[in-house]
């Protein structure tokens, strides 16, 4: 670029210093504009690219899709759709569909933007996108000069028709969730420059995140060419460039405010801030400023949308002149969100088939499965948490026998978590039934405790067939002889809960209310006795000491 500069520029400057014709100057004049026009055009307008320095690759800042530039540019954290793929790869996982977004912007001279890209969400919580960025400009006149070798004077000048300049840049990008708030995204870009003969090329990447704080609030983090390769007929660097965004969605996100701001190496900060209302479900109002740091450019625009199908057009207005892009996007396929929630679903129906079937190992690895589809989900988090406590003491519980049915039930109960009591009751009535279940027995002094019982099931003493039962009646029996009656009421009730017909468990918390001079409420409970057994003489003649 610099060799094609003096060759041309160059001679016809000192041919109007040394006082060349009107032809010659009007000639030299031309090539002086466009070289102008280039060095105010990316950024619209002319202040902003003085400063940005003159930069590379400065088409790249310009922006891509009308509706972002009708906010302003304002979309760093506001990008919701395939155009992420420009402003900020992280942000791609808020698509929900396959999009596709083309725009196409007429500056000025014969000089044209085009934006195409394609979002592709996959099933592993990421979205990929392929893009394309190109800026053309046609029609510069290409001259050969003459000079006379002896002096300054020009022998002769001759057109040898017109070249292109053109900047284009292929980029992939990838951002996916690592959790239900916070995002990442990297994209690897490719950008070439041709002005007629000269060219050459950069190799970068972009690394960004964003981080949704609550329903409302969104922020934006990122850099710019944080590494890149150059090769070609340049000395040119692409600047390193840092970048933060915010956005304020209210009303459900039918009013949204972004504001970014970016700060190129060696270059002066600069800023932008937008909005977007959704006057109804189908049509929005934008508007948007952009400054370094004075205001430098004004847009607006308006979008619509039907289905599956979006046109957005946005204005700006800078001094020198206005712009307009327009843009089209289209969404396919069925919705990825409701694709990946129907596939947690299946997974957790699964997970919830070995669960009930006391497969509990194989529940806990669906159930793992699920999570990393969806790592948010906090219930199938605490799910697994506290089956892995119960597998550490029983691995599975299948089968229609009594003993595993009981133990299923109280590990069900556990993990549901909504009343321990029950698992507390279920669980003992199961050890009761298999007294030499260590395994079982540690199960249930587990779920007793964090129950935050006082008195924890212990194996049973004496006999061989001595049962939980056996064992809770004669520590019931013991407390009264010991006169602990409170005690004495509570093994009762650990003895009712697993058996309410239980008539020594009755007999003992009547006997438990009369030693503690509360007749009537005696009286109840032997006479329940009575009911399940009205041959018994010893509770009947209890009774009759409460009248």
């Amino acid at each position: 670029m610099k060799r094609l500069f003096h060759s041309v520029i160059a001679p016809l400057r000192r041919a109007l210093m040394s006082g060349a014709g009107p032809a010659v100057r009007g000639r030299f004049l031309t090539g002086v504009s466009f070289a102008v026009f280039f060095s105010t055009l990316y950024p619209l307008p002319s202040t902003l690219s003085a400063q940005s320095g003159g930069q590379p690759a400065q088409f790249m800042s310009y922006g891509a899709g009308a509706r972002g530039l009708g906010m302003g540019g304002a979309f760093f954290a506001v990008a919701d759709d395939a155009s992420a793929s420009y402003w900020n790869p992280a942000a791609l996982i808020m698509l929900e569909k396959k999009e596709a977004t083309a725009m196409q912007a007429s500056l000025f001279a014969d000089t044209t933007l085009n934006f195409f890209t394609y979002a592709n969400p996959t099933a592993s919580r990421g979205t990929w996108a392929l893009s394309m960025t190109q800026l053309k400009s046609t029609g510069f006149e290409k001259i050969e000069i003459t000079p006379n070798p002896a002096g300054d004077e020009i022998i002769d000048i001759k057109s040898l028709g017109t070249f292109d300049n053109t900047e284009r840049a292929f980029a992939f990008s990838w951002g996916r969730e690592v959790s239900d708030k916070l995002s990442f995204g990297v994209m690897a870009k490719n950008i070439s420059r041709r002005l007629d003969t000269s060219k050459d090329s950069f190799n970068a990447i972009d690394i960004a995140m964003l981080q949704k704080f609550s329903k409302i609030y969104r922020m934006a983090m990122g850099i710019q060419n944080v590494f890149s390769i150059v090769s070609g007929d340049t000395d040119d660097k692409l600047p390193l460039t840092l970048k933060l965004g915010q956005a304020l969605s209210l009303f459900k996100g039918g009013l949204v405010f972004g504001f970014d701001i970016a700060k190129p190496q060696s270059a002066a900060m600069n800023w932008r801030f937008g909005g977007e209302y959704w006057l109804m479900s189908w049509s929005a109002l934008r508007f948007g400023v952009m400054g370094a740091p004075a205001i430098q450019e004004a847009d607006f625009g308006v979008g619509i949308k039907y289905r599956n199908f979006g046109f957005d057009v946005a204005q700006g207005v800078h001094a020198l002149g206005s712009t307009t892009r327009f843009s089209v996007t289209m969404r396919m396929g069925r919705s990825n969100r409701a694709k990946h929630e129907k596939e947690v679903r299946d997974i957790i129906r699964q997970a919830m088939q070995y669960f009930k079937s006391g497969y509990f190992t194989k529940a806990i690895a669906k159930l793992k499965s699920a999570l990393d589809s969806d790592p948010g989900n906090n219930d199938i988090r605490r799910m697994i948490s506290r089956l892995e406590l119960a597998v550490g003491y029983v691995p599975d519980a299948t089968g229609g026998e009594e003993v595993p049915t009981l133990t299923r039930r109280g590990i069900i109960s556990y993990v549901d978590g909504n009343d321990l009591r029950t698992a507390v009751n279920v669980l003992r009535h199961a050890f009761n039934k298999a007294p030499k279940n260590d395994r079982l027995l540690s199960l249930l002094n587990m779920v007793e405790k964090e129950a935050n019982l006082s008195e924890l099931t212990r194996p049973p003493e004496g006999p061989q067939i001595f049962t939980y039962i056996d064992q809770r009646t004669y520590d019931a029996r013991q407390s009264i002889y010991d006169g602990k009656y409170d005690l004495a009421m509570k093994r009762a009730q650990d003895i009712l809960d697993l058996e309410p017909n239980n008539e020594t468990a009755l007999e003992i918390m009547g006997s438990a209310f009369y030693l503690m001079d509360q007749k009537d409420k005696a009286g109840v409970m032997w006479e329940k006795v009575l009911e399940i057994n009205p041959n018994n003489k010893i509770v009947r003649q209890f009774l009759k000491q409460t009248k």
